[in-house]
This record gives structure tokens, sequence and C-alpha cells, in this order.
């Protein structure tokens, strides 16, 4: 038998070699600035629309913060800015103004963006800090009068995605390996009712939506020649899409290859939380504010599948005329 002090040495090292409970990734801060800002844009009928956007984009480009998997101490917290810049008022009290409002995420009353329970309205930064579990796909957009100033363009995503222990960005959707992916898109879903951006105040416009234009990505895509958005992806990969429903209407998303065959996707997120058992379906209707994550893998053949959107009126499910929305993925 080894004497007591040898036993004791060896039991030392032993703990010294053992991994730790918590690893000491950094954390990260992310500091992003939002500017109003306007655009005209001309739609395929030819009429120039007027849209308010965060730094002249529509949608604004992607904000994206790293959640760390279980057994580190610190996960990245946002810190999301909006600035006025030069735009003035666009809009008479009390729909004057502009806020963030970073939807779907747990944010204290302070930070939500909301007038009613949240005073300024002139620009602010918007801090949030989003727990391991909230691995998947949101939105930001502006809270003040809200019917207008959404549909006046004032969004874009909010993407949380998983980091490894040293605070590298996975290529996953979650901290499952089963959701890696090659390629992702984000796949901003919205329509557009021109009389919204030419109505003001309590106008009764606001009380009847009648799209005329219905975009992914900012972008009509009103055929698979001249799609909303493309990919060139490769044979035999993994294609993620984050489907973003800033839509004010219903809609159903579908892939298609090019003679009109519906081909299975995979459901591994919603509203930012993941499946408890992820599903795998050819359809998937999406409602005002939903978003979902899915994976679909390209074939070893070549060719050209086509995911698209088909909007439906609220009333009564029926489909509206030029309501289908197309992207494109190449492999």
């Amino acid at each position: 038998m080894f004497p007591a002090n040898r036993m004791k040495l060896s039991l030392v090292a032993a703990l010294l070699c053992a991994p730790l409970a918590y690893t000491t990734a950094q954390a990260a801060n992310i500091n992003v600035t939002r500017n109003v800002s306007s655009l005209n844009k001309t739609m395929s009928d030819g009429v120039r629309v007027t849209f308010w956007t965060f730094s002249g984009a529509l949608p604004a480009a992607a904000v994206e913060v790293g959640v760390y998997p279980d057994g580190t101490t610190t996960t990245d917290t946002l810190n999301l800015t909006l600035s006025m810049g030069m735009m003035t008022p666009q809009d008479s009290a009390p729909y004057n103004g502009h806020t963030i409002h970073m939807h779907g995420a747990d944010v204290k009353t302070s930070e939500d963006g909301v007038p009613e329970t949240y005073n300024d309205v002139n620009g602010d930064t918007y801090t949030w800090t989003p727990t391991r579990d909230m691995a998947g796909s949101y939105m930001y957009h502006c809270h003040v009068h809200t019917v207008k100033h959404l549909e006046m363009g004032m969004y874009g995503p909010l993407i949380v995605r998983p980091k490894n222990a040293s605070g590298t960005w996975l290529n996953q959707l979650t901290h499952n390996t089963a959701t890696a992916y090659d390629y992702v898109q984000n796949y901003v879903l919205s329509t557009v009712d021109p009389a919204y951006h030419t109505a003001t105040g309590d106008s009764t416009v606001f009380a009847d939506y009648n799209p005329k234009y219905y975009m992914i990505a900012g972008n009509e895509g009103k055929t698979t020649g001249a799609p909303a958005i493309s990919l060139t992806a490769a044979k035999s990969k993994k294609v993620a899409l984050r489907l973003i429903g800033i839509h004010s209407v219903s809609s159903t998303f579908t892939v298609k290859d090019g003679s009109g065959n519906a081909k299975p996707f995979t459901i591994y997120t919603q509203d930012g939380r993941a499946l408890a058992t992820p599903q795998s379906v050819t359809s998937l209707d999406i409602s005002p504010g939903q978003r979902f994550d899915v994976i679909f893998t390209t074939p070893s053949t070549a060719g050209t599948w086509y995911p698209q959107v088909t909007y439906k009126n609220l009333r009564d499910g029926g489909t509206y005329t030029n309501g289908t929305v197309y992207g494109r993925v190449t492999f």
C-alpha cells in the first residue's frame, strides 16, 4: 500500500488534471447602431413607394449576438443603439419619434421600446443578454404606431447564434450538432399596403389592410426567373433558412423543384426556441410575428430548387393574386 502522503499527492494531481465544471470564455459586447432614414423603392408596377428604414436598408441588416453552451459562465450582451440621424419626426404626436423593440426577446420593460411603458422615442440604447436556450431567429422593429411604422419598413433580423466554449461562432442553428448547416439565408417576409404609406394619425385606413406587394428580403420576386433572393450552394449540402414573419397577413412556405414537386425540410426552432422534436414537413404556415428556422439537404445531382412563400388573406385564407414570392437555391 502507498504511504498516506503519496495517496494525498495522487489525489491532488488527479483533481488538477480533471476538467473544470465551467470554462472562462470571454463574452463579447455586441455594439450596433442603427440610424433612422428613408428610401424610395420602385415596385414591379412602376409605382414608387416611400419607406422609413433603419440605416437605409430594407430590411435592415441582421444583428447577431452569441450564446455559449452549458458549462460556461457567461454569454454575449447586445447593445443596440437607435440614432435619429438627420430625420425629423415623420408623424404628429402621439405617433412621432421611433424606438427599437426586440421582438420575442426577454428584456426588462425599460429595454422594450414600447412607448406606453417607455418614455424615450428620440433614440436610445437597448440592451439584451439572451440566455443559452434562446438560439434562433428574432426581429427588431419600431414600436411607435406599430401598424404604420412596421409597414413603412422599420425592421430587421435579430439572430441569436451559438458559440463554442472558446467564443467561436458555430455554423449551427443551436448547440445541437444536428442543426449544423453549410449555407444560411434570412428570409424576411413582408407585405406592403401603399395606402398605409401616406395615411397619418388615426386614419381609418389603418383598420382595413389591403396589401398590393409581397416580398422576401425586401424584394418582390414574382417569378422563378427573377427571384427575390438567391443562393449558390453545392450538391449534397445542408441549407438553413431563417423564416422571419414581419408580414401582416398569413403565409405558407414550401420548397419546390423545377417541376413543382414539394421537397421535405426540417423545422428545428420556432420563435427562438428549439423544438423538443424536430419536424420534417413539406409545407409550413407562418403567421404574423412568427419565426422558424429550417434546414433542407440539396440532392446529389445538380439542379435548382425554389423556396417560396404564398401570402394569404387573414380573413378567409384565400391566396392573394400574384401573392407567391420565389427564392432560388442553385446547386
